[in-house]
């Protein structure tokens, strides 16, 4: 009878050490996977904060962008407004001073005056022009802007050749030649400074639309 109680105290105690060993092992199973979910959260969590700087990144970069755009946009149409003042009144004058030597005309020096200074504002806006580039734009922006120099000289020289009513010699340029010439080549580089300040503001864009 010893012996089977021993063997009832063996089966008893076996029994809770089995029964206890499990709920260890169940315990640190459990540990782990509360920490494995912990972890899996926490890298959610920092992914989700890193998505969520890259796209505050993002949008800050298409909003330096878009005011970049905005600027050299307003830096070639200032000068683009300039340099159409400048042919514009260029055009007058030039007419005027032609029309001189057969008919009385308006006050010329005024006119002279207003070339002049649309000249000095487009060679102040020009400047903005060629810290803006792209280096193309910039290259025709200076040739344009010495299309616009020269136009001043020529119609003084245009005038006085009215004013003296000479006719030049024979295969001599005459200052209306001369006129002529630079108007035309003030209008070809005007169409393309235009085509090259459109091609660099599409080339902005599209980088500011592959940014989004």
């Amino acid at each position: 009878m010893a012996n089977s109680l021993l063997v009832a105290v063996i089966s008893v105690v076996g029994t809770l050490a089995g029964g206890g060993l499990t709920a260890a092992v169940t315990f640190r199973s459990e540990r782990r996977k509360d920490a494995a979910l912990a972890e899996q959260q926490r890298l959610q969590l920092l992914s989700a904060e890193q998505q969520q700087a890259q796209l505050l990144q993002a949008e800050e970069r298409r909003q330096v962008r878009e005011l970049q755009i905005d600027h050299r946009r307003q830096v070639y149409q200032q000068f683009l407004t300039d340099a159409h003042a400048v042919n514009h009144d260029g055009g007058r004058l030039g007419d005027m001073i032609m029309r001189s030597h057969f008919e009385a005309v308006d006050d010329i020096d005024a006119l002279a005056a207003e070339v002049d200074a649309a000249v000095k504002a487009a060679g102040g806006s020009v400047h903005k022009v060629q810290l803006e580039g792209p280096e193309a734009v910039s290259q025709l922006a200076d040739e344009l802007m010495a299309c616009l120099s020269q136009l001043p000289p020529t119609l003084n020289m245009l005038r006085r050749w009215r004013q003296d009513g000479s006719r030049g010699g024979p295969g001599e340029e005459t200052p209306v030649e001369s006129w002529f010439q630079v108007h035309s080549h003030l209008n070809d580089r005007l169409d393309a400074f235009v085509a090259a300040a459109r091609g660099a503001m599409d080339d902005l864009l599209r980088v500011n639309q592959s940014e989004r």
